[in-house]
């Protein structure tokens, strides 16, 4: 999908995962007030974190890739549960001592969710003591876009929350439905949004498919080495086209330089319509041509 789809559905997921997480909690939540913040905070993290995670894995993965989708969604869920039920009882046990605290607790929730997203591929890393580069890139991203989400969606769930509070001011705020469940909307749009535009915004190179499997795709590089082939594990996958080895080319990070290497392949690799001999140093607006797949290379920093 193109980024602007990717930020759309991250705001849209992040909402209606969000409606999804209240009304889990609503349903499963306790009696006393400690074990229902808690309770409907941990929901709202784990529908928020499954729903963004999800997106990710649409955008980066092939649904081929279930196993690495599994597992990527099943971090994100445990991060971001731990984050919701935190951000549950800071904010809600604490609003009573000030309202500050009910934005914290919720920029708490938002900083995880955020980590969610990007914690399995440096946990996977750390793991296979890989280059931490990317993933950390990544990571911190995440977590720069969360921790805004979660500061403009806290504040604008507690307008909501004084504004319901005056209008149903002799009410019991525990049987009003529309403060939390607009709030916890207004929460998960704003964690999705923001988490969404960080990534694209702060990105530095990335490849847009011109021609080939799922044309008009765009995806960041974000690692040391970017693999490029028709392999289930590429992180360029182009799917379909038999011209496509399965390991047909990489995208190397050196020296602050992005470098296309071809590995050894029968039909080659071409930049600009000219056959690659082993490397060629990569420039913004350049045409990668694989077997009848075309992709073009972006590139925000300016070269040396």
């Amino acid at each position: 999908m193109s980024f602007r789809l990717f930020i759309y559905y991250c705001a849209l997921c992040g909402g209606w995962a969000a409606l999804f997480g209240w009304l889990l909690g609503r349903v499963a939540s306790p009696g006393n007030p400690l074990g229902r913040d808690g309770i409907r905070g941990m929901m709202l993290g784990i529908a928020v974190a499954l729903g963004l995670s999800l997106v990710d894995c649409l955008w980066n993965l092939s649904l081929r890739q279930i196993g690495v989708i599994f597992m990527r969604v099943g971090v994100a869920i445990l991060v971001g549960g731990v984050g919701g039920l935190l951000g549950g009882l800071i904010g809600n046990l604490l609003f009573s001592v000030s309202p500050i605290f009910f934005v914290f607790g919720w920029t708490l929730t938002g900083l995880l969710i955020g980590a969610s997203i990007g914690m399995f591929e440096f946990l996977s890393s750390v793991i296979n003591q890989k280059n931490l580069v990317g993933s950390r890139k990544k990571l911190v991203k995440c977590l720069l876009g969360g921790t805004a989400g979660g500061i403009l969606g806290g504040v604008l769930a507690l307008l909501l929350r004084l504004l319901w509070l005056k209008i149903a001011a002799n009410a019991d705020f525990n049987w009003l439905w529309s403060p939390t469940a607009m709030g916890f909307v207004a929460l998960g749009m704003c964690i999705g949004l923001l988490v969404g535009l960080a990534q694209v915004i702060l990105k530095e190179a990335w490849v847009r498919v011109e021609a080939g499997f799922r044309t008009g795709r765009e995806m960041i590089i974000s690692k040391e080495r970017t693999t490029i082939g028709r392999a289930e594990k590429s992180d360029i996958a182009l799917f379909g086209d038999a011209g496509v080895e399965k390991l047909h080319a990489n995208i190397v990070l050196e020296n602050g330089r992005y470098v296309l290497e071809d590995a050894t392949t029968p039909g080659g690799t071409y930049v600009n319509d000219q056959r690659v001999n082993g490397r060629v140093y990569l420039r913004s607006g350049d045409l990668i041509r694989v077997g009848r797949s075309v992709l073009r290379f972006f590139e925000r920093r300016r070269q040396r």
